[in-house]
């Protein structure tokens, strides 16, 4: 699932705060963060600054999926 302006919005509602005070925590200007989402130029380093801030982390998790062989 990429993450996007979205994702992180239903973050902050979860945790019950604004996309501002988000910037703050993360010591991050508000409008540079969304300007950021507006031009898609949000960095992996930016996303672990923006969920530290608020105790969550970023994960890379590899998918295990199955392959059935078909027999001939």
């Amino acid at each position: 699932m990429p993450i996007t302006k979205e994702t992180i919005k239903a973050i902050c509602h979860a945790e019950h705060i604004t996309m501002k005070e988000l910037a703050g925590k993360a010591d991050m200007n508000y409008n540079g963060l969304l300007d950021k989402f507006r031009r898609k130029s949000m960095t992996v380093k930016d996303l672990e600054r923006l969920l530290s801030a608020i105790g969550y982390s970023l994960q890379i998790i590899k998918n295990e999926c199955s392959i059935e062989k078909k027999e001939k």
